[in-house]
Order: structure tokens, then sequence, then C-alpha cells
């Protein structure tokens, strides 16, 4: 029997062989990409089953960080999409075979061009944006220890030890590091991935001043993320309310985009979260987008939900849930303290009374 030769990957616009993805330094990427020479954007998905996502992420990139213009594309007409599949990023090649050195080769390339008159008008943009930023400026004089690309697993270690003054030092020392702590919003466990919303909200409070369009193309990535129906948006919401409340009313106007998470159910838990962190901290961000519609919320939702319904409302200040006491349920919830990252349990009429105490 012939064995296959594995290829190297060529792109199907111009036929020529293609380098070797790498994170590229736009935006926060939880993906591997490249440019080819002909302007086609690739992006490669390792397990094969996140096509949603690792498209919109060729598309953001191709549109040099542009999310506005990338969402507003006609396929065929301002881009073209193509598929390669049978990829293997370890090798970087094209097997051939459905087993190639032992590893399932279940990968694939998702190449984006736009048409020509967008890539003359993006083509600068991009290339600026994909410049990899002055390493003295990044480092700012940071401890050496602290210049490191981290592993998940260093990263996981440290944020189940809270040791997040190191965290954040690896992240302003090496800004490339928010990728590999982004994964963590999708850790199996709960407090783990708040913990890392927390985390992501103290790197944005230390960075927004100084990189503040850095901050908002995450906040931006987190939320589209969140919103592609092939990913679960796990901590990402929660994460955008951390960056929010740790910003004062720079990113605020994202409240609104909060809000309209709430007409999906499985959104509704962590978008509550979300929502009441922000409250906590900068209360007239919530009040400045549609919070009334929390009101017509609170009757239909479960136990856990009116809780953070009522937690938003003291912090708000908000007189206009004393009118729905009728529909309070009479339950004991679990709720997370963000003070010592563990949970306590708490009676709803508990919080109701610490709510009227607040407001009258």
């Amino acid at each position: 029997m012939k064995l296959k030769i594995p290829k190297t990957p060529q792109c199907p616009f111009c036929g020529k062989p293609i380098a070797k993805p790498f994170y590229l330094p736009i935006g926060f990427s939880d993906y591997e990409a490249g440019v080819c020479e002909c302007g086609a954007v690739y992006v490669v998905d390792e397990t094969g089953f996140s096509r949603g996502a690792v498209f919109l992420e060729a598309l953001f990139i191709a549109c040099g960080g542009d999310l506005e213009l990338a969402l507003n594309l006609l396929p065929e007409e301002d881009y073209k999409e193509i598929w390669l599949e049978n990829y293997d990023p370890v090798s970087h090649t094209i097997p051939g075979e459905p087993v190639y050195e032992g590893r399932k080769i279940k990968g694939a390339l998702c190449f984006i061009k736009l048409a020509e008159d967008l890539e003359e008008l993006k083509t600068k943009e991009r290339t600026k944006t994909l410049i990899k930023e002055d390493p003295q400026r990044i480092l700012e004089k940071r401890p050496k220890s602290f210049q490191k690309r981290l592993s998940r697993k260093e990263a996981e270690e440290l944020l189940s030890e809270n040791r997040f003054f190191d965290l954040i030092e690896y992240a302003l020392a090496e800004p490339l590091n928010i990728n590999t702590f982004q994964k963590l919003l999708y850790h199996p466990e709960e407090v783990m991935r708040k913990k890392c919303a927390y985390l992501i909200g103290q790197i944005a409070k230390k960075l927004y001043q100084k990189e503040p369009q850095r901050i908002l193309d995450l906040i931006k990535r987190l939320i589209y993320a969140s919103a592609d129906s092939a990913a679960s948006p796990w901590g990402a919401l929660e994460a955008v309310g951390e960056i929010v409340r740790e910003t004062g009313d720079t990113y605020s106007s994202f409240v609104k985009n909060l809000f309209g998470f709430l007409a999906f159910p499985e959104y509704e838990t962590s978008t509550l979260y979300a929502l009441m962190r922000i409250a906590e901290k900068n209360p007239e961000a919530i009040k400045k987008g549609p919070y009334l519609r929390l009101l017509n919320l609170f009757p239909k939702v479960k136990a856990q939900s009116q809780a953070l319904i009522l937690q938003i409302f003291t912090y708000i200040k908000g007189k206009e849930l004393l009118s729905y006491k009728k529909n309070l349920l009479e339950e004991k919830v679990v709720f997370f303290n963000y003070t010592d990252f563990s949970y306590k349990e708490i009676q709803l009429n508990s919080l109701w009374e610490q709510y009227e105490n607040t407001i009258l």
C-alpha cells in the first residue's frame, strides 16, 4: 500500500504555499491565523467544530479589526470564503490520511478574501494593525520574570491559587497572555470562569487608559463570540461586565449590548451577573441602559435570577421593583461571593429586606 505524502497547504486563491499560522497581534484571538501574499486571510479550526467562530475571526482580521464592517459584508459580493479540509496544525500539512503520526486529523483552514475594492481600502489598515508592537513599549520596564508567554496550564495554576497580581503583571508585560486567560473563560468549573472574568476586569483597569482601543477590541470580541451560535458564552459576558465595571464610563455604552442577551434564556444568569457587578460599582451605567426590562423579567424567572435582579435594583436604588413583591419566590439561593470567590446561601426574603432598607 502506497502511503500518501503530506502536502504543505496552499492558498486556494493564488495557489502559493502558506506560512504556518500563529497568534496575530490583532485583538486577543483564541485561534492561530496568517495572511497570504495575495491578501487572503486564513484561520485554523483545530477541532473542526468551531467553524462559526473561526469564520468570524477570519472576517474580522480581513477587515483590519473593523467589526462593524465585518458584520455588514455580503458573501460572494464583498468577500469569498473557502475551507481547506483535513489540516494538521501540528505538522502544518495536509496529510491525506485520517490518522497521521498518531493524531486524528480533524482540523480545517478557513480562507477569506475581500473583494478588490474592499481589499484596497483595508490593506493599509490591516498592515498597520498586524505590525507587532514595540516590545520596549509593551514591557515598560517590567521585571524580566514576567516577560514570557504563559501556557494554559501555568495560567490555570496561578488562577487557582488566586495570584492575581502575578497574572496582571504577565498580561501587562506580554499582552498576548490575555489570549491564554480568555481560554479559561470556558473552564468546566464555574468558580474558575468567574475568577477569570474578574481577572480580565482587573487587567482592563490597568490597561484601558494607555491602550483604550485594545480593550475596546477585546469587549467586541467577547460580545460577538457570545453571539455566535456555534459557541457558548460561558464566562465571556461576565468578563464584559467586569471590564465595564472597572473602567468608569469609558465603555458603559456596552451595557445596552448586555441587556440584549436577556432575550435568550441560555444567557440569562451570566448576563444578570454581569449587570449586577456593574451596578455595584457604576449604578449610573445601568440607569442609562434599558434596565426597566428587568421588571417584566422578574415574575417569570427562577429564584437565582430573581436574586440577581434584586441586587441590581438595590445597587441602583431603584424603587420600580417595589410593586413586584407579590412575585417574590420564597426560596433559598446560592450566591457567588466575589470577596473570597466562594458560594453563600441566602433567602430571597432577606435580599428583599435589604432592598427595602436601602431605598425606603
